[in-house]
């Protein structure tokens, strides 16, 4: 997508506030007809979910002996379900997924990814549960977790089901785990692997499993032993290296109220996707950036432990330009729907130099690079608007920059946004560096003063 500048005083607030900060000082895997799919509402609980669902949050349940793959297949195959969206108008699966049952009052447990064309258009989808002996019911949606990735959902006919106790507690590493769900739509799996702890490099938090998880297995159990859902399958990078989310998000999310409107569901997305911008932000804002050496530059490196950097350098003999790129981000995001995610950070530094190339050309490529912004984001009109874009001079330390502000509204959820800031230096007939800052669903405040802040740590040397 590129970017233009100008139409500034459609965001005249972001302009305002940008003026504030840079201007005048030194200085981001889814048959029935069933009527239009309804949120659930509030209802007493039954005593007996009452008393279930306080078993649920307490140690796990102790068995004696050690269940083999086939008694754990055996003992659960009823508690799991293959979860299917289906488009209204053409009657067939838009997407599938798993499930699993966690009450005995028909609630269950799948991730967001797997509903989410039933959460964002209701109207032309609908949502089932099929069982692996044939029986299937439509579902109703109860509450979700975006930030983790989880949906609880609801049907009357599964009440009295078999449901699956949840543990808290994590287990040791190395520990056998059993992953169940319906990949490629094939019937109910299990798949044995291993815990291997919580992910030290992610932004949100996942179970490292060595085990393979595939497509349609999103959203289903993994056990441990003794039969306990440690973890909610959720994605996979391939060759037994797959995720889960660990279970105490899931108790979370059982011990808070239905949402009783689609209004209210959305409503309750934003704030989600705001309080974690707001987390991951301020914990950024109050430590210390870590910086790297880039030629006569330092800039911000890898500024927290959920982020990787890479670096290469352009070896072409026949180059004209002499080029060093180093490039950040976080690893993971928040999945908001397949055009979308968001949650994300990612920046790049490149340096450039003239190398056979005069004056004039040099800073004509730099111009284009600088208005050329990189990266899709995704997105349709539905969801965010058009970049609006609004540039400006920075000098912090003696070091010289123009810099570029570009932002786009999401249109669902009030006062979120995607920042792309890009600097370049200008302070060199012959060289250049040029940063660039990607922040995908921020506020105004916390992406400005990040922003601000990215900017300013680009700066001169000290060697």
């Amino acid at each position: 997508m590129r970017l233009s500048a100008g139409a500034c005083n459609r965001h005249s607030e972001w302009r305002a506030e940008l003026r504030l900060a840079y201007s005048g000082r030194d200085g981001i895997a889814c048959d029935a007809l069933a009527p239009s799919p309804r949120l659930a509402r509030t209802s007493p609980r039954m005593p007996l979910f009452r008393f279930m669902f306080g078993l649920l949050l307490c140690t796990s349940v102790a068995v004696a002996e050690e269940w083999t793959t086939e008694e754990v297949f055996s003992r659960h195959k009823d508690s799991v379900l293959q979860i299917r969206i289906i488009d209204a108008k053409g009657g067939a699966k838009r997407s599938i997924g798993s499930g699993f049952m966690i009450s005995d009052d028909g609630r269950l447990i799948t991730n967001f990814h797997v509903v989410a064309d039933f959460v964002h258009h209701p109207g032309e989808h609908r949502a089932e549960w099929h069982s692996s002996d044939g029986a299937s019911g439509p579902l109703e949606l109860l509450d979700v977790d975006v930030v983790h990735d989880l949906a609880l959902m609801r049907s009357e006919a599964l009440a009295n089901r078999v449901f699956l106790a949840v543990e808290s507690n994590l287990p040791k590493m190395g520990e056998r785990l059993f992953s169940l769900g319906f990949p490629y739509d094939l019937g109910l799996t299990i798949v044995e692997g291993t815990y291997n702890g919580l992910l030290d490099k992610s932004l949100y938090e996942r179970i490292h499993l060595t085990g393979s998880i595939n497509p349609g297995m999103s959203g289903g159990p993994a056990i441990d032993r003794n039969g306990n859902v440690i973890g909610v399958n959720v994605a996979t990078a391939g060759n037994q290296v797959s995720f889960l989310v660990p279970s105490r998000h899931v108790i979370d999310l059982l011990t808070r109220d239905d949402a009783t409107t689609r209004g209210e569901l959305m409503q309750r997305i934003g704030e989600q996707l705001r309080a974690n911008q707001a987390r991951y932000l301020t914990e950024l804002m109050q430590a210390p950036f870590a910086t790297t050496t880039l030629g006569d530059f330092q800039v911000p490196g890898a500024v927290a432990r959920h982020v990787n950097c890479w670096s290469q350098s352009d070896q072409a003999q026949e180059r004209l330009i002499d080029r060093t790129e180093l490039s950040c981000q976080s690893d993971d995001d928040i999945f908001l729907s397949g055009e979308l995610t968001t949650g994300a950070i990612r920046y790049e530094h490149e340096l450039r130099s003239a190398r056979r190339i005069g004056t004039l050309r040099f800073w004509a490529q730099m111009e284009r690079s600088f208005r050329g912004f990189f990266g899709n984001l995704g997105g349709d009109e539905a969801s965010v608007t058009a970049f609006h874009c609004h540039q400006d001079f920075l000098e912090h330390e003696g070091l010289k920059s123009t810099l570029m502000l570009c932002v786009r509204r999401y249109r669902e959820f009030d006062g979120l946004y995607d920042l792309v800031q890009r600097q370049v230096s200008l302070a060199h007939s012959d060289r250049s560096l040029q940063s660039t800052l990607i922040l995908t669903g921020v506020d105004r405040e916390h992406g400005i003063q990040f922003a601000r802040r990215f900017a300013e740590e680009v700066r001169w040397s000290r060697r």
